[in-house]
């Protein structure tokens, strides 16, 4: 099978998509793009977010996230969009946490891949 690249503009299948993941070079404008969406929270984790007017919460440590996220649900979702700036923030941010509930794990008794090493976690 072979890709036909398109020549026009493909027709889109959905109105809003459910997530979708910005990737880009820093300083390339996704923090203003952001900013621009209406009713969209932005959760900010690298303090990126000083030189926008937007919904915005700067984002700290992990505890502010967990608080962020209830606040988020008892106030009935009230946002249409919500943005984690940026998601490696957000990986660095719970990667200690991942660790610990992962090494706190029952372990099976024999390997189940060989490629896993535990030690290097």
């Amino acid at each position: 099978m072979s890709i036909v690249l398109p020549t026009t503009k493909v027709k889109a299948e959905r109105v809003n998509p459910k997530r979708i993941v910005i990737y880009s070079k820093p300083k390339t404008g996704k923090t203003t793009a952001y900013a621009g969406l209406d009713d969209n929270l932005i959760l900010d984790l690298e303090n990126g977010t000083e030189y926008v007017n937007a919904l915005k919460v700067k984002i700290n440590n992990l505890q502010d996230l967990l608080d962020a996220g209830k606040a988020i649900k008892e106030a009935g979702k009230p946002y249409k969009f919500i943005t984690v700036d940026t998601v490696t923030a957000l990986e660095e941010m719970i990667m200690p946490l991942a660790i610990k509930l992962y090494r706190a794990t029952p372990k099976p008794n024999g390997p189940i891949n060989s490629n896993i090493n535990s030690k290097s976690l």
